[in-house]
Parts: C-alpha cells; sequence; structure tokens
C-alpha cells in the first residue's frame, strides 16, 4: 500500500532533495500535497512528475500565475487554511521544511492531519516546540526534528 505524503517546502533544498527520492520510487507513494511560496514554475512541474493533487503556494502573484496554468484536475489553494478541504483522514508522513519562522504556521496546522511529521526548521522548533509538543501529544502522532545546517 502507497505512502500518503506532504511536502511543506518542496521547492527549497530539503523539498527537492525529498522529491528526487520519491521520483525513484514513485511505486511506493502517494505525494497528496506540495507546498511553495513563490517557485510556481518549480512545484507545477513538481505536481505533474509526482502526480500530485493538491498544491498551496502562498505568494499571491506566483498564486495567480499558477492559476492561469491548464492545470487539469490540480487544486491550487493559497494558503494553509486549505489543509481541512484538502485532508479527509489523517496522511502517513509530513515533511516539513518551510524554512524561518515562516514554517511554524504550516507545521501547527498540518500535525493533526498526519500521522508522523518531519520537522526540518530549526526556528520552528527553537520558537514553537512547546506548542508543536502539544499539538503532537493531542493528536497522538510520531515525529522526527532533523536539523540541518550549513
Amino acid at each position: 500500500m502507497k505512502k500518503k505524503i506532504a511536502i511543506l517546502g518542496s521547492t527549497g533544498s530539503i523539498g527537492k532533495t525529498l522529491v528526487e527520492i520519491i521520483k525513484k520510487d514513485k511505486k511506493n507513494f502517494d505525494v497528496v500535497l506540495l507546498t511553495a511560496d513563490k517557485n510556481y514554475k518549480e512545484i507545477f512541474k513538481q505536481a505533474k512528475v509526482l502526480n500530485v493533487k493538491n498544491l498551496i503556494i502562498t505568494n499571491e502573484k506566483s498564486f495567480n500565475k499558477l492559476i492561469k496554468k491548464k492545470l487539469g484536475k490540480i487544486n491550487i489553494f493559497n494558503n494553509y487554511n486549505s489543509f481541512n478541504n484538502i485532508f479527509k483522514k489523517k496522511i502517513d508522513y509530513v515533511m516539513s521544511s518551510i524554512s524561518g519562522i515562516d514554517g511554524l504556521e504550516p507545521t501547527l496546522k498540518i500535525i493533526k492531519h498526519t500521522k508522523k511529521i518531519a520537522i526540518a526548521n530549526k526556528e520552528a522548533i527553537i520558537c514553537g516546540w512547546h506548542l508543536i509538543k502539544k499539538d503532537i501529544k493531542k493528536y497522538n502522532n510520531k515525529y522526527s526534528v532533523e536539523l540541518f545546517t550549513s
């Protein structure tokens, strides 16, 4: 059975790395969501390759450019309040790799929609760990904290 996953920050370095790994093993994964801020060209390319049905692009200008493309059956949203529309039941795994403090809000909002979350964002962990930990406990999730430094 395919693992249902979401990648928050799929156009950043960690997100791109995960997309490359999944491309080599597509038969075992169903990517249900990709998110980005501005890089609408990259996220669209990723969505086509991985057959993703849901995209969130938070930058308004980029969102409007993406909407104008012929996207077929891809749903496009422009904020993280859309999680309730996208997820009808818990998915298996989320990689939260949105850089900076901007990653905290979507991390907190997606916890209730996943069984496991990997957080690759030191700012969100440092600033919001008490909130993240509380929600993980509340929604009975497992987590993995990955700190990547350059």
